[in-house]
């Protein structure tokens, strides 16, 4: 297998300020004027022209079917700007008819001519990172919107759909942060339906290293709701969402008929991808690359890159398929699963090894079978929804637990 990567990643690491919950690599710029469109930022500049020197140094590509503009917050950028960087791929790599090209877009970062300029310079899907409607909890979670913001947002959004100006977009919410009880929670949900995006996705909050959430926790300053209300939280997602019309195609993402990410897909698939930008990381044929999340480093990067010789993972040669376990881990977050029998038959076992090996397997996915976590037909094996999606950590872990065992 030989095949050519026909999606990117971009990550464009500006922010205004670093919200309490956030572990990206990213660059806070500030509130004052001259970064807040991205004009007249040297920072913004140097960092852009470091990102164009690594775009330019791949040579072997072939034309993409999905872009992904991710951040940090992309829409501190100017539409010249986002039209510069879309302009790059078209006459170095190509884009394809039909192209998803999708961008992240903060809330109070951009304005309607924003909107119209980012979709002329070539962008047909938005990602909205909403996270809440609740003023209280944006604030507490450090984010500089408020409900009024991802309201217009929605508005404008819908508009651009509406006119046929965009293919898709996409609204962000972050489940059980701090204040958000069931209570608050359905107010989340009851007011994202009622602007109808035809995508959403909803993240679990994750308390990581290095954050301001980690050191309150560590300071016992933090009140996160208890276990009981994060379950009703993530039941009462499930409910919410099937009943108007929306369909959970992977764990932490649901859409109308027609909606899907093509982008996302792709990790989840297990195919190969470009990743450019400061933190970012690349799989074009298998083999990931992680680029330095600190922009000195970055820039030291790119430099030898360019200068020297690419690293192994970004130079044509045959496909080097992920480690099983971890195919299993992503093909298991999406409605349709895995088939075992085929990701077995890629591994270099003889009969007798693929015969003990799903055996060790399947005994250690029994209870989850039995109590309906897990659904097996035939050779495929998917997580029921919404139990078996809502406890999917139990299950992979087992299945980690197994690829030890027999490594």
């Amino acid at each position: 297998m030989n095949k050519f990567p026909r999606s990117a990643y971009v990550h464009i690491p500006f922010c205004h300020r670093r919200c309490f919950y956030c572990d990206f690599a990213v660059i806070p710029l500030g509130n004052n004027i001259e970064t807040l469109k991205g004009y007249g930022s040297e920072t913004v500049k140097d960092y852009l022209h470091f990102l164009y020197k690594e775009i330019l140094s791949i040579k072997h590509k072939h034309p993409l079917s999905t872009i992904y503009l991710g951040g940090g917050t992309p829409s501190i950028l100017n539409p010249q700007q986002i039209k510069d960087l879309i302009d790059l791929f078209k006459v170095n790599y190509g884009i394809d008819y039909g192209a998803e090209i999708t961008m992240e877009v903060d809330p109070a970062s951009f304005s309607q001519d924003d909107l119209h300029g980012f979709i002329n310079a070539g962008i047909n899907r938005f990602s909205l990172g909403a996270q809440s409607f609740n003023n209280k909890i944006l604030k507490n979670a450090g984010r500089r919107h408020l409900r009024e913001d991802v309201e217009q947002s929605c508005s404008w959004l819908n508009k651009a759909l509406d006119f046929g100006l965009i293919k898709s977009w996409s609204l962000d919410l972050i489940q059980n942060l701090p204040l958000s009880g069931f209570k608050e929670w359905k107010e989340d949900l009851e007011k994202t339906l009622s602007f109808s995006p035809p995508h959403i996705s909803i993240y679990d909050l994750s308390i990581e290293t290095g954050t301001v959430f980690k050191k309150l926790v560590d300071l016992g300053k933090l009140t996160l709701p208890n276990e009981d209300e994060s379950f009703i939280n993530s039941e009462s997602t499930n409910s919410f969402l099937k009943a108007s019309g929306y369909s959970r195609y992977e764990i932490s993402n649901y859409c109308l008929p027609g909606h899907q990410s093509r982008h996302n897909r792709v990790y989840w698939n297990g195919l190969g991808w470009w990743s450019f930008g400061q933190g970012s990381t690349s799989s074009p044929w298998g083999e990931k690359l992680t680029r330095p999340r600190v922009s000195k480093n970055y820039k030291e990067w790119v430099l030898k890159q360019c200068e020297f010789e690419l690293d192994p993972s970004l130079i044509n040669k045959d496909f080097h398929y992920q480690e099983l376990d971890e195919q299993i881990m992503l093909g298991m977050r999406l409605k349709e699963g895995v088939n075992i029998k085929k990701l077995f038959s890629e591994q270099n076992w003889n009969q007798k090894e693929y015969e003990i090996n799903f055996l060790k397997l399947l005994k250690e996915w029994e209870r989850y079978i039995e109590t309906g976590l897990l659904i097996k037909k035939g050779n495929r094996f998917f997580l029921s929804d919404p139990k078996g999606m809502n406890l999917s950590n139990q299950i992979l872990i087992s299945m980690f637990s197994w690829w030890n065992k027999i490594n």
